[in-house]
């Protein structure tokens, strides 16, 4: 049972993870909607998913920058001794994805949405602007 008088607010790097996370996950049940109507109105995904991508990558993108922007160099949250061996072979994971034949059913886009993602993901981790941190 919750106590009335404990309020815990989250720590502001904490803050920055969940919204990163739980953003994306809100594109991408925006993105089925999207895409019954693209498939309603017998459009082609190929060239139309573009209209849902940019805009939403964008706004994700500028919304991600802008919430890390307000975290203070002293709130950065030590990475927890995770080791970047996972990134960089989610990497070459992706890499070795892009060199294989394509699939004609499956939009790029998608693709390119977990990049971003991926990316700011991983910079929730480890501060990309100081690399020399510990």
């Amino acid at each position: 049972m919750l106590k009335t008088g404990s309020t815990k607010t989250l720590h502001p790097h904490h803050k920055y993870q969940l919204e990163v996370v739980f953003l994306f996950a809100s594109g991408i049940f925006l993105l089925v909607p999207f895409l019954v109507f693209l498939q309603e109105y017998n459009l082609e995904l190929y060239t139309y998913q573009w209209y849902f991508f940019w805009p939403w990558m964008l706004f994700y993108s500028w919304y991600s920058l802008v919430t890390r922007a307000q975290i203070l160099p002293e709130e950065r949250v030590a990475p927890l001794k995770r080791p970047i061996m996972h990134w960089v072979l989610l990497g070459l994971v992706i890499t070795t994805y892009y060199l294989s034949p394509i699939s004609l059913v499956h939009p790029r886009s998608i693709d390119i949405a977990f990049i971003i993602f991926t990316l700011f993901l991983a910079d929730s981790y480890w501060d990309f602007r100081n690399p020399a941190k510990p």
